[in-house]
């Protein structure tokens, strides 16, 4: 058994090792032509329509809809629908102040999930393009401006913004903070690759004629964003993104909350995958068939072995020090209560293991670069490093079993 997992530690190690280093020659090939937006007067502005879908937010939502109205775009091309998807606190009453405000759409519904109220607005809007904000998330003023070149493509149907974390102020703000940016740095890569498998809630905005040939949002395992990027995929559209495009995020401010957070997240990955999984290793679907979707799941199978294996490898290093007590007594051995895994030839796993760290760190430091606002947290990549890897089995193994048991992770 110490063979097979051993050989499967270097294949997973390389496997995952070798795509970081395509990604990051990817992102280096196309360094110069990263910036579209240079030079590029805008003399076409599109109507767009961005939708605050809102359930119980009643704390966030007048920001949101302040930084949309507070976006660098033509006023009369510019407007704000929320939809409030039957909210049990306040947060109907709080929207009114913006009632009479010719940029602001107030439309109250039953309570029917996040994607019914996409749908309706999706209905009733009237512009050329369609956003979604979550009422959790706000703008930087030149989001919109710096997303509309890329429209300029007839290919392309959406554009996805870069995300970051709103003011993280604890740890586990900061450990979101830097996961954050290493995902602006994986999104634009995906955009370069054609291979972008999720448009995020906060601030994805789409061709509106899109929803007429593909279809509206479904349920899909409550993540919607996710199965519309795989389901224009599907379509053959092209979804790019604006890296300078900034959006912040209010980050779950506890583990439980981020647990359950990322449990739907991965979850419906997993499942949307699955629901999709005719485009793996299919050549018809580029990049994102051949390479990313297949990688991914890879990488989730791999680790779930590897923590199997190390929970069986402490368990029966905790059994033979019991059967050891009972015989000789007590004498504490540090290497019973450690993970075999960590004691393998030095001269590979651990060099392999400090050129892991580089390239996460590479990552983490130019997804800050990218969005061109300066960070102040520079250092959450040492609280990423420490924690991140500790917590992250606890929603990948949930996530697993949701999916064995098919049943969908809870929105809250």
């Amino acid at each position: 058994m110490d063979l097979f997992f051993t050989s499967f530690l270097y294949t997973f190690l390389f496997v995952v090792l070798y795509f970081q280093v395509f990604l990051i020659l990817t992102l280096l090939e196309n360094k110069e032509n990263l910036d579209i937006t240079g030079g590029h007067t805008l003399e076409r502005k599109p109507s767009v329509t961005i939708i605050v879908p809102i359930f119980n937010e009643e704390k966030t939502v007048v920001k949101t809809v302040l930084s949309l109205l507070d976006l660098n775009y033509p006023k009369d091309k510019l407007f704000v629908m929320v939809v409030d998807d039957g909210s049990k606190d306040n947060s109907w009453n709080v929207v009114q102040q913006f009632a009479g405000n010719p940029q602001v759409l107030l439309h109250k519904k039953e309570n029917g999930g996040k994607y019914t109220a996409l749908n309706y607005a999706i209905e009733h809007a009237t512009s050329e393009l369609i956003g979604c904000l979550d009422a959790d998330s706000f703008v930087d003023s030149e989001a919109l401006i710096h997303m509309m070149p890329y429209f300029d493509n007839p290919e392309v149907a959406a554009v996805t913004p870069s995300l970051k974390i709103q003011d993280p102020d604890s740890i586990l703000g900061m450990v979101q903070s830097a996961e954050y940016s290493m995902g602006v740095f994986t999104r634009k890569i995906l955009g370069l690759l054609d291979a972008q498998y999720v448009t995020p809630g906060p601030f994805s905005i789409f061709r509106r004629e899109v929803f007429s040939k593909v279809g509206m949002y479904k349920h899909a395992h409550n993540t919607e964003d996710l199965e519309m990027a795989l389901r224009l995929q599907d379509h053959h559209y092209k979804i790019t993104n604006a890296h300078k495009a900034v959006v912040y995020t209010v980050g779950p401010r506890t583990l439980y909350k981020l647990y359950k957070q990322r449990v739907r997240w991965t979850g419906g990955f997993i499942q949307n995958t699955i629901d999709y999984k005719k485009m793996i290793l299919n050549p018809k679907y580029g990049n994102l068939g051949v390479l990313i979707l297949p990688l991914a799941m890879y990488s989730i199978a791999g680790s779930m072995i590897f923590l199997c294996y190390n929970v069986y490898t402490f368990a029966s290093n905790m059994i033979r020090e019991i059967e050891r007590l009972n015989l000789v007594g007590f004498s504490w051995d540090f290497h019973a209560f450690t993970l075999e895994w960590y004691f393998y030839n030095l001269q590979t796993t651990f060099f392999l293991g400090i050129f892991a760290i580089g390239v996460v760190l590479f990552a983490i430091w130019y997804g800050k670069k990218l969005t061109g606002i300066k960070d102040k947290n520079s250092f959450d990549f040492v609280y990423f490093l420490l924690i991140y890897s500790l917590i992250s089995p606890l929603w990948l193994v949930t996530s697993v079993y949701n999916t064995v048991i098919k049943r969908d992770a809870a929105w809250r």
